[in-house]
């Protein structure tokens, strides 16, 4: 009988080590320019660029501060879609903050699941 704990691959195949992926939602690279404000804030939106985007949120950079549990809204376009789409920071480390989205409406996460569609079927749509 085969032994249960051997490999059926030689042992020039590894297996991955790394972190387990914990995300849900595909996410694709980008840099697309955004606006970024914190909701019921008396001060003006900042400037900054997506550098990550999924149907369940996103990574901006920007040289503004923001902290874990903050609620913004972000403005930034897709494919000449213009959205605003408001979420939570999760995480921030130096320039980048990473923001869950609050539910989104039908037509923005169609508009955002199209754009990562292109992205990953679509070699052109890529640059």
């Amino acid at each position: 009988m085969a032994d249960s704990k051997q490999s059926i691959f030689s042992d020039s195949y590894s297996k991955y080590g790394g972190a387990k992926q914990k995300r849900k939602d595909a996410r694709v690279k980008l840099d697309v320019p955004c606006t970024v404000e914190l909701v019921k804030s008396k001060t003006g939106p900042v400037t900054g660029h997506l550098s990550d985007l999924g149907t369940g949120g996103l990574a901006f950079q920007t040289t503004a501060i923001f902290y874990e549990g903050d609620h913004l809204k972000i403005q930034f376009s897709l494919n000449q879609n213009p959205l605003e789409i408001f979420g939570t920071v999760h995480r921030s480390s130096g320039k980048t903050t990473s923001v869950i989205f609050k539910p989104l409406a039908a037509n923005e996460h169609k508009v955002v699941q199209e754009f990562i569609h292109k992205h990953y079927f679509e070699p052109k749509a890529k640059k």
